[in-house]
């Protein structure tokens, strides 16, 4: 199995835009993963596409190597360019899942919960008073969140 091209796929999530990656092979598996750092959706993408040289050609199950080859091959690796090898490294592990026939956790060792906490969030585009906000925590609570996230930036005028 080699892998043969690397696809992106841009999903607007309102506020802000998701990367997902797709790693292909020659024999139809696929790799998913994402790679979003918020505001940087398209250098991102052309980070994703400019690794791709690295990866196409090699067996996706050979995880490690294919990480390691890229942080020593490129000498002035930086955030954005380790953000995307960490994703093709993600779509990697689904691929090696999926031949195996084992969820990507089973891989890495194994469940370690049952259940996660997990918290409703994004409101970065909306309205930013103390009403709106409960308001907002109101509708998460009886859709059976126990914990939102939230963020109001006050300006000097406000107070």
């Amino acid at each position: 199995m080699k892998i043969t091209k690397l696809e992106t796929y841009t999903v607007s999530a309102g506020w802000k835009n998701w990367l997902f990656v797709k790693v292909c092979t020659d024999s139809g598996v696929y790799g998913i993963s994402e790679a979003t750092i918020n505001g940087f959706i398209a250098t991102t993408e052309t980070a994703v596409h400019e690794l791709a040289h690295f990866v196409v050609g090699k067996d996706p199950r050979q995880i490690n190597a294919i990480a390691n080859h890229i942080i020593t091959t490129i000498a002035d690796v930086g955030h954005i360019h380790r953000m995307v090898m960490g994703a093709i490294e993600v779509a990697c592990w689904d691929i090696l899942g999926k031949t195996l026939g084992v969820p990507i956790w089973q891989l890495l060792g194994g469940k370690h919960r049952d259940s996660i906490l997990a918290y409703a969030n994004g409101w970065y585009r909306t309205e930013r008073t103390p009403e709106h906000f409960i308001n907002i925590a109101k509708t998460v609570v009886a859709k059976g969140f126990k914990a939102i996230k939230a963020r109001s930036v006050w300006h000097r005028e406000m107070v």
